[in-house]
């Protein structure tokens, strides 16, 4: 009896652990997913089939990446050069990526800086 007592604690603890290990496949998946989502974004936006606006409400995304909804805020940054002249056309952008997670919520985010007008 003390021998199956032990057995019992030993598979629950078993089971445990591949239910963890379940989880941290399942996170590092989404997690994959949602990096080559903002990746393919920012080439978009590079490649200027997307535009540099500002997306406060998010835009619900299809396809392979149903389930993610992508953020957009572009900031036009005031520069300067080393000889005090103003540098036009620097866009900060900030891109965050959010979706439903195990009962949770995940998120990404992704900020790089582009100057479209030199395209």
């Amino acid at each position: 009896m003390v021998a199956t007592a032990i057995f019992a604690i030993a598979v629950i603890g078993l089971a445990r652990c591949v239910e963890a290990g379940l989880t941290a496949g399942l996170a590092q998946r989404e997690d994959s997913r949602a990096r080559r989502a903002l990746l393919n974004w920012m080439r978009e936006l590079q490649a200027g089939s997307q535009a540099y606006s500002n997306m406060p409400l998010g835009l619900e995304l299809r396809g392979e990446f149903t389930g993610f909804r992508l953020y957009q805020s572009v900031i036009t940054l005031e520069l300067e050069d080393q000889n005090k002249q103003k540098v036009d056309g620097i866009l900060e952008v900030n891109l965050e990526l959010v979706w439903n997670a195990g009962g949770g919520r995940g998120s990404k985010r992704m900020k790089f800086y582009a100057c479209p007008s030199a395209l």
